[in-house]
């Protein structure tokens, strides 16, 4: 479930559009907000002192991202994936708004805990998963997150490689070559570079479960 706006509080917060590889952060606004994603994808990430970067966490269209913390400085910085827009609502008008609308603050903490509880998945797949289990999941992470409904079988990868690979723990080479293992498989087609459709929703699930023998677990 997203969260809309159709309240004038929320229509009227400003708007900003971000390329791929803009950043933000919270302390470049004088006052706190929440980035809400109109369109596009933003991510969370990280750099280590060698330069790798990881994504911590996505935030898709109809979801909202609080990075203000009372005690320090939030972790990493935002990051748009994609061409994207988002509101920069602030932060005492989103909160005065949950007070408000019932209906507002129930799918907000719906979505929260849904967000949260796929924070928790995805962290047990960076540590037990193979690189293709990984792929497997985060096909259906990226159909639920999308809302994508089941009958639609081909869909556009909203983000790159590379950036697929920093949210999984992997090599962009890697993820090219779990993709067309997973083609050979015939449990999705690649569409070119940013298409892909699902054959085998079943088997797909079942390597994404883990289901099947091991047979590789290189990164």
């Amino acid at each position: 479930m997203h969260l809309h706006f159709d309240r004038a509080e929320l229509r009227t917060a400003r708007t900003i559009e971000l390329n791929e590889g803009d950043q933000l952060a919270p302390e470049d606004f004088p006052e706190p907000v929440v980035f809400a994603v109109l369109t596009g994808v933003i991510a969370v990430e990280s750099h280590l002192s060698d330069g790798r970067r990881s994504l911590l966490t996505l935030r898709f269209p109809g979801e909202y991202l609080d990075m203000n913390r009372a005690d320090r400085h939030a972790s990493g910085e935002v990051v748009a994936l994609a061409p994207t827009s988002v509101k920069l609502v602030p932060r005492n008008v989103f909160e005065e708004l949950l007070l408000r609308d019932g209906n507002l603050r129930r799918i907000y903490w719906r979505r929260a805990t849904d967000i949260m509880h796929q924070q928790f998945d995805h962290s047990s797949d960076l540590g037990k998963k193979t690189p293709t289990e990984r792929m497997a999941s985060f096909i259906f992470e990226l159909r639920n997150r999308m809302n994508i409904p089941r009958f639609v079988e081909e869909f556009t990868l909203p983000i790159s490689r590379q950036s697929i690979a920093d949210y999984l723990g992997l090599r962009a080479e890697t993820v090219s070559r779990v993709l067309k293992s997973l083609e050979k498989e015939g449990a999705v087609k690649l569409i070119g570079k940013h298409k892909i459709e699902v054959l085998d929703f079943k088997g797909l699930r079942k390597i994404a479960n883990g289901a099947r023998p091991r047979l590789s677990n290189h990164r």
